[in-house]
């Protein structure tokens, strides 16, 4: 084989980059820049003091999905779904090569020029990374690949900008660089976390280790423990805890569907349409200057032309049993064979026995999609846009939906959404609801094929915590709940008890049993998940009635057997294998979100997309 074979094999460099690279492609440019660049707005990306314009931003993209979904023709073919999946992965990747970046020039971690050679060529150690592979090697007639040494492969790439791979050759090299150095890393990372002798003895305790006894829980919802919560109180939990009802930006949008449906004039022009269809026509032949018959549906000799050239289906023969045949009759009109004009759900069709023998029937069907007239959809148009005229702003939601005849539906959005529940893609109408020139509960009309929508937002919410009024109710119930769970608690502390069982009858619960319950379980008994509730039960002494154990849901009261002891194996080397890959699950998880922490991050993404 000659290098010109190698350098024209493009069909198979494809397909395989595909598996491995990502692209992008450039959307709305005319639409959602411009105006940002003319106020000056062209940051797309801050992170830490790295800033990324949407300018290039969108270059590196055109640039990525050439390589990757260009095919032999040079056409690019994507769709819009691609699009969205593409940009997020890329983002998230422009962000990643950001905060290592960093810690690559801290820890001097880095790819040289000869392992770079060595991932292309595998010369020094024989492991070539596999793609490159495609580059340089093909198949023989066994199907085996043949091989090319390190000369051939430099005299390949010496071709240059002149080989026609040579951009595809240098987007992947630069790819298998950046994943061989973030390796480098990760595997660094993961080399400097230690496991010790008693990280094993209490990963193998945890495992192994089991223990069993009774418990009573009674529910904070006992209506005998309500107690009123105050506004007062309300006010100073919300104070001390508002950490716990942060807010991710949003918009609370009311909609309004009307289906471009037929109308019954509609129905009643279609349900004509199939019954001239039937009979026979006249027709005057303009060539022969002659009068024609035209055969209808019920005469007609080629049924499955006819069908092809007036119905919305195809021609399809059906075989129906007699008794089927009869249910048929019962419920719709045969007259001549034909099965007159019926609505079934969203068609209007007729059918034609063809023929009926001792114990079936066939018989084909002519159907019509229903559909809105123009005259319809005008006057649908005509409807939604006085509704809205006649409304520049609701004041009263009931008021307007009896106007609209027509119930809202409620959605909560975020930013980024790129669907709207109930309607599905309609980025348009994310954009808009957090446009800031959107004002609260002025209506906007939405055209969404098969449905006009009014929308209008309810509700804004920017801030990073949840306001009072939205989570009041929350934290009442939050309050009461922690009230009932202390008065049940004192209640169990004045009583003179010896047992779960004494504490069972006085609040008329059952004691349940706990059999074999491990440390690194999350569920506790019948209560289920409880992982708070299972370390108390760890915790009570051995033989004794535990104090009242407070937890979300109610307050618990345990009583352990006398625990089994723990023969530990003479070596525990699997046991720290076992934590080893735990700890690398956990850094390839986590790291880069760990990393990021450190850093601000200004995500523009909505000015653009």
């Amino acid at each position: 084989m000659t290098l010109n074979d190698i350098r024209n094999k493009s069909g198979l460099l494809i397909l395989v980059i595909g598996f491995g690279m990502l692209g992008f492609i450039f959307m709305d440019l005319m639409s959602s820049g411009t105006s940002l660049f003319q106020k000056g707005q062209n940051l797309l990306l801050k992170v830490g003091k790295e800033k990324i314009t949407y300018t290039s931003f969108e270059k590196e993209l055109e640039q990525n999905i050439n390589i990757k979904y260009a095919s032999a023709l040079g056409v690019v073919n994507i769709n819009q779904s691609q699009r969205a999946d593409e940009r997020d992965l890329l983002w998230d990747e422009k962000i990643k090569d950001i905060v290592l970046a960093e810690k690559f020039n801290q820890s001097g971690i880095t790819v040289g020029k000869t392992e770079a050679w060595d991932l292309i060529s595998g010369e020094i150690t024989g492991q070539q990374s596999q793609l490159f592979g495609f580059f340089f090697r093909d198949q023989n007639e066994n199907g085996e690949w043949n091989q090319y040494d390190p000369e051939m492969i430099e005299s390949w790439i010496d071709i240059g900008s002149d080989n026609p791979q040579w951009p595809r050759y240098l987007f992947f090299k630069e790819n298998e660089i950046k994943t061989k150095q973030d390796k480098k890393y990760y595997s660094a990372i993961k080399k400097g976390v230690f496991v010790t002798q008693n990280d094993a003895k209490s990963y193998y305790k945890d495992q192994t280790k089991s223990v069993s006894g009774q418990y009573v829980f009674i529910s904070n919802a006992n209506e005998e423990f309500f107690s009123e919560v105050s506004e007062k109180d309300i006010k100073k939990y919300y104070k001390n805890n508002k950490s716990d009802f942060s807010n991710i930006p949003n918009r609370e949008v009311k909609y309004f569907v009307f289906n471009l449906t037929a109308s019954e004039s509609d129905k009643q022009d279609i349900l004509q349409e199939m019954v001239d269809l039937i009979s026979d026509k006249k027709v005057f032949n303009k060539r022969t200057r002659v009068e024609e018959i035209d055969s209808g549906f019920q005469n007609t000799s080629n049924i499955e032309f006819f069908i092809s050239q007036y119905g919305d289906n195809k021609y399809d023969l059906k075989k129906i049993s007699l008794i089927e045949f009869e249910e048929l009759k019962n419920k719709n009109s045969i007259k001549n064979s034909i099965i007159q004009p019926y609505f079934d759900k969203d068609v209007c069709r007729m059918g034609r026995v063809l023929n009926i023998t001792n114990d079936s029937v066939n018989l084909v069907y002519l159907d019509r999609v229903l559909y809105a007239s123009d005259q319809t959809l005008n006057e649908i148009y005509s409807d939604v846009f006085d509704l809205i005229n006649n409304n520049p702003k609701i004041e009263d939601y009931n008021l307007f939906s009896q106007q609209a005849d027509s119930k809202p539906r409620t959605v909560i959005l975020g930013k980024m959404d790129q669907s709207v529940p109930g309607l599905g893609a309609s980025r348009e109408l994310v954009r808009w609801a957090f446009n800031s020139e959107t004002n609260i509960n002025e209506p906007m009309f939405f055209d969404l094929e098969d449905k006009y929508i009014i929308a209008f937002v309810s509700k804004i919410s920017e801030k990073e915590t949840k306001s009072i009024d939205e989570v009041y109710d929350e934290i009442a119930t939050i309050i009461q709940k922690n009230k009932s769970a202390e008065l049940i608690a004192d209640k169990i502390n004045d009583l003179q008890y010896n047992s779960v069982t004494d504490i069972a009858n006085v609040f008329k619960v059952k004691v349940k049993s706990i059999q074999e319950l491990r440390m690194n379980s999350d569920v506790f008994g019948s209560e289920g998940y409880n992982p708070g509730a299972v370390g108390a039960f760890f915790g009570v002494p051995e033989g004794d009635v535990s104090e009242p154990y407070i937890s979300e849901s109610g307050v618990f009261v345990f009583k352990k057997n006398k625990n089994n002891n723990i023969n530990y194996p003479s070596d525990l080397s699997r046991y720290k294998q076992l934590i080893d890959k735990g700890h690398d699950s956990q850094i390839d998880l986590l790291l880069i979100d760990i990393l990021k922490e450190d850093k601000q991050i200004v995500d523009n993404r909505f000015n653009f997309y």
